[in-house]
């Protein structure tokens, strides 16, 4: 679970744009409708989620101990955050307007990050660090079912969704630095966890099956089946890397990185910013072989 070595890999601005223009953004995957509303819940929450880490992101850098080195990586990640929830906020703009369950959503997720935001800046970093791990989590559980979870899903939703998590490996260990340079965030980590985790959790479970149930395929047990699967295999995942973030002397640079997704956000081009969009075929190959190979007349263009 954890390597000896930190990553390589040094956070990049990405500011891409998506088209959600006549597309289904409720009904993006058509082969598991059931993982579609489970994502949609998810992307509901990033809105709020993401503007919260961001602000005490920076109250940790106004009030905390920082050097030069880390204010220049923390803006990065600020910048990468910053380019997430828009464009989630964009996909989540079609999505409501197509559902009022999923306006509603966006609404407790609002409330929800409105009452965090009356906690103290020590919690706040604490849980800004606490939730790039479980976004960590998330992403490494994306890649080890990449086959599973997104073939059959429109291309461009699916992109959305990995490029969002592949950034999240690029940036694992920034909150956490900034958390162990205010002297009082880092006491609140073990609630924060906590907090954390049930909030992006307990907002997936909740909202995916609110989502869900308006599907046609609410009563075929075999959906039903997958839904309590992946809650198992993503407790797998997160649950040794939780335990482990607690400990004296942890940092998340130990942590091994997914290896396809790093690979992949190297195909952006900053020089036409465009990064390919994933497909069944192209994605999962580039998985298993390793090229450098992008699909130049499908592409996400970069603000």
């Amino acid at each position: 679970m954890l390597s000896t070595t930190p990553s390589a890999n040094a956070p990049t601005t990405r500011r891409v744009r998506f088209d959600w223009l006549g597309r289904d953004t409720d009904g993006w995957h058509h082969a598991l409708p059931e993982f579609g509303a489970a994502a949609n819940a998810i992307s509901l929450l990033m809105p709020h989620a993401e503007p919260y880490v961001i602000a005490m992101v920076r109250a940790g850098l106004d009030e905390g101990e920082c050097d030069a080195d880390l204010i220049d990586r923390a803006q990065v990640l600020v910048e990468q955050e910053s380019a997430h929830f828009k464009a989630h906020r964009d996909f989540n703009r079609s999505l409501t307007a197509s559902s009022s369950v999923a306006a509603r959503l966006d609404w407790f997720g609002g409330w929800i990050f409105r009452q965090l935001a009356k906690r103290s800046t020590p919690f706040g970093l604490a849980f800004a660090a606490a939730f790039e791990i479980v976004a960590f989590c998330s992403a490494r559980w994306a890649e080890a079912g990449l086959r599973q979870y997104f073939s059959g899903a429109d291309e461009r939703a699916a992109t959305l969704f990995l490029w969002h998590l592949a950034e999240e490996i690029e940036h694992k260990g920034i909150a956490h630095d900034v958390m162990l340079a205010h002297p009082r965030a880092a006491k609140k980590y073990p609630l924060a966890l906590i907090v954390a985790f049930a909030t992006l959790i307990g907002f997936t479970i909740v909202g995916g099956l609110s989502l869900f149930g308006r599907k046609r395929h609410v009563f075929n047990p075999l959906r039903w089946a997958r839904l309590v699967g992946w809650g198992f295999s993503f407790a797998f995942v997160v649950m040794p890397v939780a335990s482990a973030s607690i400990a004296t002397g942890f940092h998340p640079d130990q942590l091994v990185d997914p290896p396809w997704m790093a690979m992949w956000l190297t195909e952006f081009d900053p020089a036409t910013n465009t990064m390919p969009l994933w497909t069944d075929a192209g994605g999962a190959n580039r998985l298993e072989q390793r090229t450098d190979t992008t699909v130049t007349d499908t592409t996400v263009t970069a603000a």
